[in-house]
């Protein structure tokens, strides 16, 4: 979620801004990659994308630790803060183009968050992180509404399956902590992941941005909007703040900044110069995985049958659209060379 964790971007923004396309050469459906084999992994190769999955993973037990403490739009608006800070170097304004980045800035640095976070404040961690791979069939749905893509059966059954494998988690809602209001968080959660699929339609007309200076564009205009919904919506957020674990607040919006975003980011670039597309986008799968696992095991939350039969049903679903690859692959640059998110959020 930022991870985003997603926690859940599969090249993030990536080939969507038109950024150093020189790195990648093949071109990257919204919808599913076309496979292409690759040399093995290295061992060096082969820790990073593990510690980048543990990473994002366990950033959804550090939300929903933080969201017991303070509101969740505070914590968005604090945590991209720091992001705007650190990346404003590479803000950069590039005329003709700013009409785009500051509507997608608003769906993947303020709106987005705004359902996410309070999702995950009102749902399961767990649940949460496998809501999010919404975010893949949303995008598919998209590319054939506006970039008129043609899917198979395949697909089309991955996605129904996908979305069938959220309810069947949603319908477990009786089995749920009392203070979990599961059906409304997954609900939310699923909405970020929406808003986020229309986003990437943004920043693919945002052409010529490299990565990092979406990502700084992104905290830019997310913070103030963040600040703003939060004084407007929530109460007594410093008293909150004040009468918090400080230190695991700090540290929390220092890991979602730093390490998820920051760090995940420049870690999952790295990745995606020397690895297939389509490697890489499914570490995603094994993120979630790494996200439900934290959860169990460190936040106690239940592991009922809905979670296990619901959550594999929705993996299954993500992991066929996204390893199916179309009938022909679109070339480099053409309206449906766009990107999948990478797969920090919340």
């Amino acid at each position: 979620m930022g991870s985003r964790g997603a926690p859940l971007i599969a090249l993030a923004w990536h080939r969507l801004a038109g950024a150093d396309c020189r790195c990648e050469r093949r071109s990257v459906s919204l919808a599913p990659f076309k496979v292409v084999p690759g040399p093995p992994l290295s061992a060096r190769e082969l820790s990073i994308l593990l510690a980048m999955c543990v990473v994002w993973g366990f950033h959804y037990v550090v939300i929903k630790a933080a969201m017991v403490e303070i509101p969740p739009v505070f914590y968005a608006a604090m945590r991209m803060t720091l992001v705007a800070a650190v990346l404003s170097p590479f803000l950069r304004w590039r005329t003709g183009k700013m009409g785009y980045v500051i509507p997608a800035a608003l769906c993947f640095g303020s709106v987005n968050y705004i359902l996410l976070f309070t999702g995950v404040s009102l749902a399961s961690a767990s649940a949460s992180a496998i809501a999010n791979q919404l975010y893949v069939p949303f995008a598919t749905i998209l590319s054939v509404i506006f970039l008129k893509e043609r899917i198979g059966w395949r697909r089309i059954t991955g996605i129904t399956l996908a979305f069938a494998g959220v309810a069947v988690i949603v319908s477990s809602r009786g089995q749920a902590p009392p203070e979990v209001r599961l059906g409304i968080g997954i609900g939310l959660v699923a909405l970020a992941t929406l808003v986020e699929a229309a986003g990437s339609i943004f920043v693919k007309k945002a052409s010529g941005f490299k990565p990092w200076e979406l990502l700084a564009w992104f905290g830019a205009v997310g913070a103030p909007v963040l600040w703003g919904v939060t004084f407007a919506l929530e109460r007594n957020q410093f008293e909150a703040l004040a009468a918090s674990d400080t230190k695991l607040v700090v540290a929390a919006i220092l890991y979602s900044a730093l390490l998820a975003s920051v760090l995940g980011h420049t870690t999952y670039y790295w990745l995606l110069q020397r690895r297939p597309v389509s490697e890489v986008a499914s570490s995603s799968l094994l993120t979630t995985f790494l996200a439900v696992s934290f959860s169990i095991l460190i936040l106690g939350e239940p592991m009922n049958a809905a979670i296990v039969i619901g959550g594999v049903m929705t993996l299954f679903g993500v992991g066929v659209v996204v390893l199916r690859a179309p009938a022909t692959a679109p070339e480099p640059g053409a309206p449906e060379a766009v990107v999948i998110k990478a797969e920090e959020r919340p």
